[in-house]
């Protein structure tokens, strides 16, 4: 068990073969500093021990990666991540696996020519673990930030909505968790109202694109198209969850996989 864990999460970054250490460094710094005092973030045979300290070995990741999924839907401030590098027909290849609040993502990023997939990885990473990293990373966890974290992961959503809609002035981290709660509580037009909010107030944050991903197609739909009737330019849909990259794009931090 995470016994006295001081951090929002703890993330271990692990890699399948040597060649993969140099990507998964890279990836560790970029938690790392977005995480900033609020995410611990632990690489290589470093995170091995943490993960086997937990019950959980390397292996058990390929072979039975369900136990990992038992074992994050228990521990819930726990990430792990495994990098796979490979070449594959000429490409580079780098597929990432992410284990994360009892459920497993999968993103590949593929780079051909002589190219580098690690920035697209990078970028699916963020977008997998994004709404789940603090909004103001160079403070330390608040009592206030922690306790909303504990009442979603208890799925208290009724709880959750109270609390938020009674506060004035919110930050994008409590807009998306009042969008996740109305949401999740089936009110798809105060979801759809926070969400409006969220893309006129912080159009480009991470955390809006989260937002769109939890509220109903139709209703995300509606909200874009009020707040471009506003003014403000949503950003480019992508059309959905698609698991490959095509060459790397800008990060937004969003939460849709590339």
């Amino acid at each position: 068990m995470l016994q006295f864990m001081t951090h929002l999460l703890l993330i271990l970054v692990l890699f399948t073969d040597p060649s993969g250490e140099a990507s998964a460094q890279v990836v560790s710094e970029e938690l790392a500093r977005i995480g900033g005092k609020q995410v611990e973030v632990v690489v290589g045979s470093d995170a091995l021990k943490r993960l086997e300290g937990l019950g959980v070995r390397a292996l058990d990741l390929v072979i039975s990666p369900t136990i990992a999924n038992h074992l994050t839907a228990t521990e819930k401030k726990l990430v792990v991540i495994r990098l796979d590098r490979r070449s594959s027909g000429g490409d580079e290849v780098l597929e990432s696996k992410i284990w994360s609040t009892g459920r497993v993502d999968s993103h590949v990023s593929i780079a051909g020519k002589g190219g580098d997939p690690l920035a697209g990885a990078i970028s699916g990473i963020i977008q997998v673990v994004g709404p789940r990293l603090p909004t103001n990373p160079d403070t330390t966890l608040s009592n206030e930030d922690a306790e909303l974290a504990q009442l979603a992961e208890a799925k208290e959503w009724k709880a959750l909505e109270q609390r938020l809609t009674a506060k004035a002035e919110k930050d994008p981290r409590q807009l998306y968790y009042l969008v996740l709660a109305h949401a999740r509580m089936g009110q798809v037009d105060a979801a759809r109202e926070v969400l409006v909010v969220m893309r006129t107030a912080h159009p480009a944050h991470f955390l809006t694109r989260a937002a769109e991903t939890v509220v109903p197609a139709s209703a995300a739909k509606n909200a874009a198209e009020a707040s471009s009737a506003e003014g403000v330019k949503p950003p480019p849909d992508n059309g959905g969850n698609e698991l490959r990259d095509k060459p790397a794009a800008p990060d937004d931090g969003s939460n849709v996989l590339r």
